[in-house]
């Protein structure tokens, strides 16, 4: 099921609920919007671990991988711990040992790319797939549709079924998707704590997200 769930959205139910059934997106637009989607046939309490990087992938106009690991960075990845643990699923600091993998990143700019064509651009950027190794795998694929724009300041998080089997004919499946904008301040700097409220919005409207 694929949700727009603004931050903040409570504000917005007390004063609408009276006379719209769904809030008038034109008055959100300068909101943090989040959007989540998922393979709907995955079954995630099959899934009992998991791997995530101890970085985060900046996407910008670089053609070397950067990686943003800072005090922010943390603040914002131990968040999607946080929401991981208390779904029932365990970190494993060993990728070959987890069952699935949560690839993190953040566009800082899309002036590198020229190819807007499919939802997955952002996969030939460099970094992506040399760090960390996922596996032998032909590629990714979303066993759903994915139809939705990217933008500057935003976050980009994929789950990755890391029992898939592997091959390169074979391709890694993508379980869930979690799409964040609305993160940059006045000073065009990431909002960490925004951000944060962000990853808890996502799992908040993710709720199937239940490990075993």
């Amino acid at each position: 099921m694929k949700k727009f769930i603004p931050l903040l959205l409570a504000v917005f139910a007390v004063t609408l609920a009276s006379c719209e059934k769904d809030p008038d997106m034109d008055k959100l637009d300068n909101n943090y919007l989040v959007y989540t989607n998922y393979d709907k046939k995955a079954d995630f309490k099959t899934f009992q671990t998991y791997y995530l990087p101890d970085s985060i992938l900046v996407i910008g106009d670089s053609k070397e991988a950067e990686y943003w690991k800072d005090e922010n960075a943390q603040e914002i990845l131990n968040a999607y711990i946080s929401n991981m643990n208390s779904r029932g699923f365990t970190r494993e600091d060993n990728r070959e040992a987890a069952d699935i993998g949560l690839q993190v990143s953040y566009v800082r700019s899309t002036y590198y790319f020229t190819d807007y064509g499919r939802p997955e651009w952002w996969w030939n950027y460099p970094g992506y797939w040399d760090a960390p190794y996922w596996g032998n795998w032909g590629g990714w694929y979303y066993p759903y549709a994915v139809n939705y724009s990217y933008s500057t300041g935003s976050f980009i998080t994929e789950m990755l079924n890391l029992k898939a089997p592997q091959g390169q004919s074979e391709k890694l499946p993508v379980l869930w998707t979690s799409y964040m904008s609305g993160l940059l301040s006045g000073s065009s700097s990431v909002n960490a704590k925004l951000a944060v409220q962000g990853v808890n919005q996502a799992f908040t409207q993710s709720m199937y997200l239940t490990g075993k």
